[in-house]
């Protein structure tokens, strides 16, 4: 995957508000990936979200006026970056005082065995309110693009790094019905959204009105920009 960082501009115009994010494209990789050796399993401080209220894929304040959405996909070179660089930050600053909740929604659309594997489990990690810590865990240790990285013993072994995760409810549930009635509503969110790579960005603003923000990862800066001016109107 290729990215290519543009400076990020704020675009005021007709009450719309607009990000420049390079878009991050992802090529599909073959089923037939080379498996390659397994990462080895790291699970750094995951104190980038605790204490912070989560329902689901929600994360922040029921009370926030202005919601982040965000496309991903845990295969994602471009996701890992934004989520181990550029969330924190925005967690840190927006999402922990209250100003901000941010809405992910799982995408499999880098590496479709290995994307939709992280889904369902994300997915499912969301009914224990446990998916911003599992999200974390998977990107630290996120294989090589286009190799057979995730595999279910290999997601086991993540999963269990998660304090408080039940994994065996977590595989029950990734494996059910439910949730894959939960990916198909995504991805129609998705096809109605526009999206076509990952991460994608859209803000909800204080009028309910939604913006397209962009695809890539520029970086904090850019995102604080479009936020200050969002929590300003």
């Amino acid at each position: 995957m290729l990215l290519a960082l543009v400076a990020a501009a704020v675009i005021v115009a007709v009450g719309a508000i607009a990000l420049s994010l390079t878009v991050g494209r992802g090529k599909k990789t073959p089923t037939n990936a080379s498996t390659g050796p397994a990462p080895t399993i790291a699970a750094s401080s995951l104190g980038v979200v605790d204490g912070i209220p989560q329902h689901g894929l929600v994360l922040g304040s029921p009370k926030a006026k202005v919601t982040l959405t965000e496309y991903i996909d845990t295969s994602c070179p471009v996701c890992k970056d934004y989520a181990l660089t550029t969330f924190p930050s925005i967690v840190k600053t927006y999402v922990r005082p209250g100003k901000v909740k941010i809405e992910s929604r799982v995408v499999a659309f880098v590496d479709p065995p290995r994307s939709k594997l992280g889904r369902q489990l994300l997915l499912a990690a969301a009914r224990q309110n446990k998916a911003w810590q599992l999200s974390e865990v998977l990107y630290q240790n996120q294989g090589q693009e286009g190799t057979a990285w995730l595999t279910d013993s290999y997601a086991r072994k993540l999963a269990a790094k998660v304090p408080d995760l039940d994994v065996e409810k977590l595989f029950t549930d990734a494996a059910s019905a439910s949730v894959q009635d939960e990916a198909t509503t995504t991805d129609s969110q998705a096809q109605a959204d526009g999206v076509r790579a990952t991460p994608t960005f859209l803000l909800t603003t204080r009028d309910g009105v939604r913006h397209m923000l962009g695809a890539g990862n520029p970086g904090f800066p850019a995102f604080a920009k479009v936020l200050d001016r969002a929590l300003k109107e």
